[in-house]
């Protein structure tokens, strides 16, 4: 484990907010043997040679914030990326050891690892097991080797369900399963024959995501160049209604828009960021929100600062950089403050993601804002189509409404802002 001075008290963040407490902790791992060509999120093919930096570095980190942060003892910890189970196994030992030494776990419920089938072995489940991990989420994305290419995954059909077994075997039984819909050439029946092979394994958890065509990743260049074109809207709309009703079908209950679950299998560590929760992000790139709720402060005033979010450095280098043995602050790019009314709003539409909707006394407890008079005026077009139900406690949005839910949720963002500037 690394031996590093202690760091001096700094944080970008005002002291008062030292005593919010933090309740997931995320780190993220950039390292990957190949860059999907779908995926938007922060990672590098490779340089496995700068793994032990990284160590030093977010050890470093970690050491930041427990000099600012008076109650880190989160429920939940999630370990994502990237690829963290490619990390070389001791290095992957040590860096669970330094999160024990470090931070009080001794109330984490959920520990999440994220890892490719192909890089998983018993070895690798054996020190994720000793480590304090209980959940594995897995990448599969598809069990058709054509549209795995066409995605440029690196990982074969069967090393899935060989995956599946090697966690089992080590005592994770918690397994989620990503899959991926709307991949070009993608036909409703490769699509079912995705999904039967994932029901196989009886995951606890299933991610089934539609392809997002994001503006920087090789993905969208290519269909740009038109090496191939986006599947038909309509069959699209099809795949999503279909994975809905088969894995209804087998005992999963939808809880928020792409993600479903067995009784008791949620995923604790999203739910913290559906509901506006406080959690720290750690590594390159990750993200972190923390707020002032009803609890914390007695301003509760619209316009009144409420939540404080900001990111890491996208690059591993400025990352190793700035947390140097010198370091003298985070290695911290984007930074906002959020007045409550707007914090409020950005917060509903993720809660309205949910399954259960947006219960009232709940959303006021967290946020301090009581958005029904507003969503009731907002979303009574959307009530008599049959695409929202309003309850006397509660909005959500309903299964035939899930199909337009993102023109419903810009209504809703649209009008809680409105809220914000009028200071309602």
């Amino acid at each position: 484990m690394p031996t590093l001075t202690p760091l001096p008290t700094f944080s970008p963040l005002p002291n008062a907010l030292a005593d919010l407490p933090i309740d997931a902790l995320y780190l993220h791992i950039p390292f990957c043997n190949t860059k999907c060509h779908y995926c938007d999120f922060y990672s590098l093919a490779g340089h496995l040679d700068r793994a032990d930096a990284f160590l030093q570095s977010l050890t470093r980190e970690i050491l930041f914030h427990k000099a600012h942060w008076r109650k880190i003892r989160p429920s939940t910890l999630f370990i994502g990326g990237g690829t963290p189970t490619l990390l070389p196994n001791p290095i992957l030992g040590e860096l669970l050891q330094t999160l024990h030494h470090h931070f009080d776990l001794s109330h984490v419920s959920e520990f999440t690892v994220e890892a490719n089938p192909n890089t998983f072995d018993p070895e690798k489940a054996r020190i994720l097991a000793q480590g304090g991990v209980n959940r594995i989420s897995f990448g599969a994305q598809s069990f058709n080797k054509n549209e795995l290419e066409i995605l440029q995954r690196d990982h074969d059909p069967a090393s899935v369900p060989r995956a599946f077994d090697i966690a089992r075997a080590a005592g994770i039984t918690n397994l989620n399963l990503d899959l991926i819909f709307g991949i070009p050439n993608q036909t409703l029946a490769s699509w079912e024959f995705s999904l039967s092979r994932a029901l196989e394994l009886a995951p606890d958890h299933m991610s089934c995501y539609s392809l997002i065509y994001e503006p920087t990743t090789a993905m969208t260049a290519r269909m740009q160049k038109g090496d191939f074109q986006k599947i038909d809207e309509d069959l699209e709309l099809e795949m999503f209604d279909h994975v809905y009703q088969r894995l209804a079908a087998a005992g999963f209950t939808r809880y928020e828009t792409s993600n479903y679950a067995r009784d008791g299998r949620m995923c604790q560590h999203n739910l913290a960021y559906w509901k506006a929760h406080n959690w720290l992000g750690l590594g390159p790139s990750a993200g972190n929100h923390v707020a002032l709720t009803p609890q914390d402060t007695t301003d509760l005033s619209p316009q009144s600062p409420a939540a404080w979010q900001w990111k890491n450095t996208a690059s591993l280098t400025h990352y190793l950089n700035a947390l140097c043995d010198d370091a003298t602050q985070l290695p911290i790019t984007q930074m906002e403050s959020l007045p409550r009314q707007k914090w409020a709003a950005s917060a509903a539409i993720f809660w309205l993601r949910l399954h259960e909707g947006l219960i009232y006394s709940d959303f006021q407890n967290r946020t301090g804002i009581n958005p029904q008079s507003t969503l009731e005026k907002t979303l009574a077009p959307f009530a008599a189509q049959g695409f929202v139900e309003l309850l006397p406690d509660s909005a959500r949005i309903t299964q035939p409404g899930v199909a337009v839910s993102d023109h419903i949720l810009k209504r809703v963002l649209s009008a809680l802002e409105s809220d914000a500037r009028t200071g309602d």
